[in-house]
């Protein structure tokens, strides 16, 4: 699997989830740029709901996998490329390198048949998730991805449980 990086395209965009509802973030990055962008394709996560109420989520021992359902078929083993050393891989990269830190996307080859990009994000040293997307994408779309990222993280924190999409699928992979 090669790893390569994409250069900032515009100004600073956040990487750190200050909001103490990660998981309410997480959703709503998911009905918001994954399941609403045609180059929409999963998030990756560390973490899952203890309960139907928890907002913040606790850390897993394995990844968890929300797909976007008309994508589920197709990728889901090519998903599974994405292991836990792989995923915490874009994360010691984000953390370990200063000159790097910041960086918007980084590239990923031979997951899927197609590119794919992938947006960190964090909430301390502990909770990760990535946003996975098909490359390539528009510096135009790419702007407004970022703006809509943005949006989210700035919205004030949610505290109701989260409702059924039925646009997704979460699947857990134990390492």
């Amino acid at each position: 699997m090669g790893f390569f990086f994409k250069k900032k395209i515009i100004g600073d965009y956040p990487h750190e989830v200050s909001r103490k509802d990660w998981e309410n973030v997480m959703d709503a990055l998911f009905r918001n740029m994954i399941a609403n962008n045609a180059k929409g394709v999963a998030v990756i996560s560390n973490t899952n709901r203890e309960n139907q109420d928890d907002g913040a989520g606790i850390i897993q021992g394995e990844l968890i996998y929300r797909i976007k359902a008309q994508r589920v078929d197709e990728v889901r083993e090519g998903l599974k490329k994405i292991d836990m050393f792989h995923f915490e891989n874009v994360f010691k990269t984000y953390f370990d390198s200063e000159h790097e830190k910041g960086l918007d996307f980084y590239r990923m080859k031979n997951i899927l048949d197609k590119e794919i990009i992938v947006y960190p994000l964090v909430q301390g040293k502990y909770k990760k998730g990535l946003l996975v997307f098909e490359y390539p994408i528009s510096d135009s779309n790419m702007s407004h991805i970022m703006q809509v990222i943005k949006g989210v993280l700035n919205n004030p924190e949610v505290q109701s449980s989260p409702t059924p999409d039925s646009s997704s699928e979460n699947e857990t992979k134990n390492n």
